[in-house]
């Protein structure tokens, strides 16, 4: 039993572990151990980390071909790992008005982590499965943190009935899978049916129809996306950080691996793929226009670009592939910095105390009127940040919509990302209401509005906003560094 190949995932769930044992026994006697908790999630972070990147060797199979590690796992593990010391980075304000669960939230963060890494580790439905719903509880229960707030226990209620019923199908279809072909693993699944569709069982294919079904929920693909702004505006803005970033990174970068690895050489799921990508890309240009949350807003949002990644998936070749993860990249990047942002707002009224009411005056879009008088700089970073989003040249959003335009036209189809460019035209325009509202609209009287002073997560937001100015500048050493992930 090979233990060194999982030790990124054992030292980031013991850290945990330590986490919570340590707030149990000092939490009483230290008033401020909160700090302390925060400080060793980060060097657990670190840690992880650093044994990631010693991954970054041959690729190697451990328990009896159930998990793999090879440069495209050790990449997207680093990714996750990055991206969590970042979310726990912009947490802390947070944890100092939730001292009394501070260990509890850092310790789910790190296991709904744990639960990503293994998941795009997996060789087998069976450690797929355990490692996706490992994500899942934790996910359940970050949703529902805020007590006080009855919409985060909604979204919490929401989230645990959906996620269960896709667990469901994802179980019925694993079961499926297996009653058929009598394995569960990747690489003799893929052996069994790479001949092409004429070989595969009618029920073996309904099975995988199921299992990517399950997968559609998990990333908020349209018309599976129900949960999304409800949960989005419902659960606390550094956890909505968290669903935004790391969750949707890590289960976007499973589906890719899932096409990659087991469906590949299978015809007729371009068709379905085409169909949820239009549909994701439908209900997130349309569906963001009317709202006037924020957060709800950015959650249409993650579902339309959802269906450009899918649509580049559709054409089911190497070049789609890399643009799929390329534009992962850049959407994580973007989401990271505008949900930075969103934690820097707050109520002017010290009373706020997580009110529902008050929140919704917050996150309301109206209330960025003349913020950029108030905040020039961040007003400068959102702004980047909105038009690398929407696609505008010569921001890094524009180019990775461009290589999942171009893969899809490689791809055979002509039709559908003529659709996708029509949408981003649509949804550009609430990208650029925000615009304008933060320079052109008189702020109102009543505005509750105030931004939090944490130098941190804004110079994060700023580096974030240079980042795709000049994303241009370091494109080649990206591309050439996925491809040499993904083996091409």
């Amino acid at each position: 039993m090979n233990l060194t190949v999982i030790l990124p995932e054992i030292s980031l769930f013991l850290g945990a572990l330590i986490i919570l044992m340590s707030d149990v026994f000092l939490s009483k006697k230290f008033k401020e151990f909160f700090y302390a908790s925060h400080l060793l999630s980060l060097i657990f972070c670190a840690v992880s980390l650093c044994l990631v990147f010693k991954s970054f060797t041959q690729p190697e199979v451990a328990f009896n071909n159930m998990f793999v590690s090879n440069f495209f796992t050790a990449f997207v593990k680093a990714m996750i790992c990055a991206l969590l010391t970042v979310v726990i980075l912009f947490s802390l304000n947070f944890l100092y008005t939730v001292q009394k669960i501070s260990a509890e939230f850092l310790a789910l963060l790190m296991i709904a982590s744990v639960g990503a890494m293994l998941l795009i580790s997996a060789n087998d439905f069976l450690v797929f499965y355990l490692a996706l719903e490992l994500q899942g509880l934790s996910l359940y229960l970050l949703a529902a943190l805020n007590k006080k707030s009855p919409k985060s226990s909604e979204a919490g209620l929401k989230y645990f009935i959906l996620g269960s019923v896709a667990s469901g199908i994802l179980l019925f279809g694993i079961s499926m899978i297996y009653g058929f072909s009598g394995t569960t693993n990747f690489t003799t699944l893929s052996e069994l049916y790479k001949a092409g569709q004429d070989s595969i069982p009618m029920p073996v294919m309904f099975g995988f129809i199921l299992v990517i079904t399950a997968m559609f929920f998990k990333i908020s693909a349209a018309p599976f996306h129900m949960w999304a702004p409800d949960v989005y505006e419902g659960s606390a803005t550094i956890v909505t950080t968290f669903f935004a970033t790391i969750a949707k990174f890590s289960a976007v970068l499973v589906l890719i691996r899932l096409f990659t690895v087991v469906l590949i050489s299978w015809k007729g799921l371009d068709q379905i793929l085409i169909f949820v990508a239009l549909t994701s890309l439908a209900v997130g240009s349309f569906g963001a226009i009317w709202q006037k949350n924020l957060k709800r807003l950015f959650a249409y949002s993650s579902v339309g670009h959802v269906g450009f990644v899918l649509l580049a998936l559709a054409a089911l070749n190497k070049e789609a592939t890399a643009a799929c993860v390329l534009y992962m990249i850049v959407y994580v990047v973007l989401s990271l910095g505008t949900f930075g942002f969103l934690n820097l707002l707050k109520s002017s009224n010290e009373k706020n105390d997580g009110k529902d009411d008050e929140n919704e005056k917050v996150f309301a879009i109206s209330s960025l009127a003349g913020f950029s008088k108030t905040n020039p700089v961040m007003a400068f970073s959102l702004t980047v940040l909105m038009f690398s989003t929407a696609g505008i040249p010569p921001f890094a959003g524009f180019f990775s919509k461009l290589f999942v335009i171009m893969a899809a036209v490689r791809g055979g189809f002509v039709i559908a990302p003529i659709v996708a460019i029509l949408f981003s035209v649509i949804s550009a325009f609430y990208y650029l209401r925000i615009v304008k509202v933060m320079y052109f609209d008189e702020p109102k009287k009543d505005s509750v509005m105030a931004v939090e002073d944490i130098s941190n997560i804004k110079l994060i937001v700023f580096l974030i906003a240079i980042f795709n100015l000049v994303f241009v500048v370091f494109l080649n050493q990206i591309l050439v560094l996925i491809n040499n992930c993904l083996g091409f």
